[in-house]
């Protein structure tokens, strides 16, 4: 087997000379990075040194073509890297139509110059993309690649590419607070970080070699935590002070906080050293790094390590009851409605509020604030971020800065319940989402942005409104099958598989059924055309009377669209009145659309 790991600059990866192109191989699936998984690998360029490591680039040769390669491994990562070069271009068109329009010629040259590079990375001297994508995100990029040119690019917002590249382009031309900073300035930035990150290339001669290094890549194993470096730090200080033996022992209380099975959970760790250095050991409002809070740590271990951990594993323990499927620590006990608050938060994506979670816990630990002040913050929390999840404004950095900023702020003052609430809320106010933005994301396509908020919404308002569950019929929207998937999940009611059968074309569009298609993509993830079932398999895309009169076999009562939900009764019924509805129309969509989403204004308020 011949394999040459070669650590390559992105620069290199994507060269202004040479013909390197990169196929990704048709046994491949589509480009399938969610928002967050791009907003985290930006804010790792944005805010980690140069040169910083981001994972593997596995390829293989193609025979006879040396400067051409299969993608085994990485094109997600590789994708998503084109794309923000792409978004750096036409972000540097915006900026240079804006200096044209102001008569301002003195950075007209270093914006050609710049997008001249970037069109000359994303193409061979030939013109051909060097990126070779699978058909249907191929037929978008290279649309796309249009605008390097200045030729306008064609409209694939309702695609899954379409809409991750518009993320994209809203993360380089976000307006930030850049303190007088020009915005060319910050382009330009992120643009040679962008370059001078670094991937480990692989390359092998073919797939079998290609195969064998992927499966080592991922084997599993006990990957080198954060917390495994530091482990020496804290055991060097410590010997001096008491016994090797009673150092480990105190070592062990702090892993096992974030241990399962035995085996300590590497994100929960290193999540909680960030989260515990902004919240309790940072001064500024900037977020540390992985990279630089293991030197910070290294410091606070070397200065006073055996004293300092008593204070983490108090501070770890506290953490581990706001994360996930961790919460091992028995001792520390919440209310019944604070509890309630943490689980929605915990459903919502929140990672960039930890900071002021665990601050606030830490000082109710302490008994420095009331448990229905921190309540009263945690449920305004799940208001910012509902809004923020369907409206995916403001970004996760920007949250982090702000959430720490609002801790920097209460750890000035002593009256925590008088000011708690109003501090957080005139920090984050000032970049959440306004009613208008909110309520007009809401009458879109919510589903392919975040399914998760949307189930955790229409559940909300179950709860809230229904009468389906009561004491003989007890509410289980939190419990899971075997498999790990909910025992309640979304339901699309025009089905979501793009081969629509004729029945579903006859119904949403009986004037010209070739029509049909686009409407179904225009419509399909709307709130309008979503409600919870038990019995997402058995419903799948069959035509609408049959999903509404739906029974399962072992159930006496309607268990499809007739289901006494709240959510179902806009379904079922025509109106006001009680005759059963017998179509699905997109009229239909659109008005349950538009009463779904003022009711969700009014669920989640900021005030």
């Amino acid at each position: 087997m011949n394999i040459n790991p070669e650590s390559k600059p992105i620069s290199e990866i994507f060269p202004i000379e040479g013909k390197f192109i990169y196929n990704i191989p048709i046994y491949q699936r589509n480009y399938s990075w969610n928002n967050y998984n791009i907003e985290e690998i930006y804010n790792d360029v944005m805010n980690e040194e140069a040169g910083y490591y981001i994972g593997n680039l596995l390829v293989t040769r193609i025979p006879h073509t040396p400067n051409e390669f299969d993608v085994v491994d990485g094109q997600q990562r590789l994708t998503t890297i084109a794309l923000f070069f792409l978004a750096i271009h036409e972000e540097l068109t915006n900026i240079r139509d804006r200096y044209i329009d102001a008569n301002k010629t003195s950075k007209l040259g270093e914006i050609f110059a710049l997008q001249a590079d970037i069109a000359r990375k994303l193409r061979t001297s030939e013109g051909d993309p060097r990126l070779r994508l699978l058909d249907q995100d191929a037929e978008i990029f290279k649309n796309y690649l249009q605008v390097l040119d200045d030729k306008p690019k064609g409209r694939f917002g309702n695609r899954t590419f379409g809409k991750r590249y518009k993320f994209i382009q809203d993360l380089i031309g976000e307006k930030e607070e850049s303190g007088g900073i020009d915005k060319l300035s910050k382009i330009n930035e992120f643009y040679h970080k962008l370059n001078n990150v670094e991937l480990l290339r692989i390359t092998v001669n073919d797939l079998t070699d290609a195969f064998s290094v992927f499966t080592s890549l991922n084997a599993k194993g006990l990957p080198l935590t954060l917390i495994d470096l530091l482990k020496s730090y804290y055991l060097s200080e410590a010997v001096q002070h008491f016994s090797e033996k009673d150092a480990l022992e105190e070592w062990n209380k702090l892993i096992s906080i974030f241990s399962n099975d035995g085996e300590p959970n590497s994100t929960a760790v290193t999540q909680f050293l960030q989260n515990n250095y902004d919240a309790f050991e940072g001064e500024g409002t900037s977020s540390i790094t992985k990279h630089a809070s293991l030197r910070k740590y290294e410091k606070l271990f070397n200065n006073n390590g055996y004293r300092y951990m008593n204070t983490l594993i108090i501070n770890a323990r506290i953490f581990s009851t706001i994360i996930p499927k961790i919460k091992n620590d028995q001792d520390i006990k919440y209310g019944e409605e604070l509890e309630t608050t943490i689980s929605k938060l915990s459903k919502l994506e929140t990672s960039p509020v930890y900071p002021i979670m665990i601050y606030l816990l830490k000082e109710l630990h302490q008994e420095n604030i009331s448990e229905e002040t921190v309540e009263s913050v945690f449920n305004y929390l799940v208001n910012f971020y509902v809004r923020r999840n369907i409206v995916l404004k403001p970004k996760s950095s920007n949250i982090r800065s702000k959430t720490i900023q609002v801790v920097r702020l209460l750890q000035k003052e002593n009256n925590l319940d008088d000011i708690s609430l109003s501090v957080t809320q005139n920090i984050l106010d000032k970049i959440s989402p306004s009613d208008g933005d909110f309520l007009s994301a809401l009458k879109g396509s919510v589903y392919d942005i975040s399914p998760q908020t949307v189930r955790f919404v229409l559940i909300e308002l179950e709860r809230k409104h229904g009468r389906y569950f009561n004491k003989q019929n007890q509410e289980n929207f939190d419990q899971y099958e075997s498999n790990g998937k909910p025992v309640w999940s979304l339901e699309h009611i025009l089905p979501q598989n793009l081969n629509l059968k004729d029945s579903w074309k006859e119904m949403i569009s009986p004037e010209n059924n070739d029509l049909a298609s686009n409407l179904q993509k225009e419509n399909m993830h709307r709130f309008g055309n979503l409600t919870l079932t038990a019995y997402n398999p058995e419903l799948s895309d069959k035509d609408f009377v049959y999903k509404r009169d739906y029974r399962h076999k072992d159930s006496s009562e309607y268990t499809g669209l007739r289901t006494k939900l709240f959510l179902n009764e806009s379904i079922t019924r025509e109106g006001e009145k009680i005759e059963t509805k017998d179509t699905w129309t997109i009229e239909d969509i659109s008005d349950r659309t538009e009463k779904l989403a003022n009711l969700i204004l009014q669920e989640f308020p900021l005030d």
